[in-house]
């Protein structure tokens, strides 16, 4: 079964690379920190033939790691860090969504799998990610706005805990 996995799970301060100059890639404002993920498919191995359909093999990871970026001189306190988790667990909940998805495409061709999966990759990792990613900074004003930060925290945290989740605050993943 393709699953997803992520290292390190919860970010700390050592995760991140100081930066001179520190900039939103949504909007081109100054930002103390930024943090976003890659995502790898772990082995990597060629589809598997089922039944005359060809499939994703079962023994994959989409594997999640961060990119980590802090503005040399600002201090990641909790609160940043908190605010910079939510990022990179919306990496998390999207590989988990991939990899369920990853688990029921098939298709008569190889070409044709290896088509489906750039699509969906495509639509998760820079499509809804982005959209998410956008949508959540601009509601808590970079985590500077408390109440929507909460909401926003702890929506994450129920979809991390429910490992069928499919969206995160109405917005599907």
């Amino acid at each position: 079964m393709v699953n997803a996995i992520r290292n390190p799970a919860t970010l700390a301060v050592i995760d991140y690379t100081p930066r001179a100059v520190l900039v939103d890639p949504n909007d081109g404002t100054a930002i103390d920190a930024f943090t976003s993920f890659n995502f790898e498919l772990l082995p990597d191995l060629p589809p598997e033939l089922h039944n005359g359909r060809f499939r994703m093999p079962r023994s994959m990871s989409v594997s999640i790691t961060p990119i980590a970026l802090v503005h040399a001189g600002a201090t990641l306190t909790p609160a940043l860090l908190a605010h910079e988790q939510v990022h990179y667990d919306v990496g998390f909940v999207i590989a988990r969504q991939l990899a369920r998805e990853f688990n029921v495409i098939d298709s008569g061709t190889d070409p044709g799998l290896r088509a489906r999966i750039a699509e969906l990759i495509e639509l998760h990792f820079h499509t809804r990610a982005r959209l998410i990613q956008t949508r959540y900074d601009r509601e808590s004003n970079h985590g500077l706005n408390p109440h929507f930060q909460r909401i926003w925290s702890h929506n994450m945290r129920n979809c991390v805990a429910n490992p069928h989740a499919s969206q995160i605050g109405g917005w599907m993943l």
